[in-house]
């Protein structure tokens, strides 16, 4: 979540409607009370309501990535990530050995195969 997510609530306890991020969220679950004219206070502490906030969206991506054992996932892309670090690598010692044949430098062996830094 980004702070951007939520008004500074601590610093302006007051809003109007209008300009209330995530009003729906706030409204839907309690969390704003109305006081006159369409101007809302929070009812419940506002680290509450972040961590409410958090749950609900780890539980959406989850579903949306069709996440059934999130323990699994991790692994799983710890996995690949560890695959994808291990590649890096021999193409970087191949990119060294091509460089070392040729007589070059590794920068002149990446620019020869247009490989950039970032890559």
């Amino acid at each position: 979540m980004k702070e951007e997510d939520f008004n500074d609530w601590l610093n302006t306890p007051i809003i109007h409607k209008d300009k209330i991020k995530n009003f729906d969220f706030l409204f839907e679950n309690n969390f704003i009370e109305l006081i006159e004219d369409d101007y809302y206070y929070l009812t419940k502490d506002f680290k509450n309501i972040k961590m409410e906030y958090y749950i609900r969206k780890v539980e959406e991506l989850i579903n949306e990535l069709g996440i059934t054992d999130v323990t699994t996932e991790i692994k799983a892309f710890i996995g690949k990530l560890n695959k994808y670090n291990e590649l890096k690598d021999i193409g970087q010692a191949l990119m060294g050995k091509i460089a070392d044949l040729q007589g070059i430098t590794i920068k002149d062996a990446n620019e020869l195969f247009d490989i950039k830094e970032t890559d």
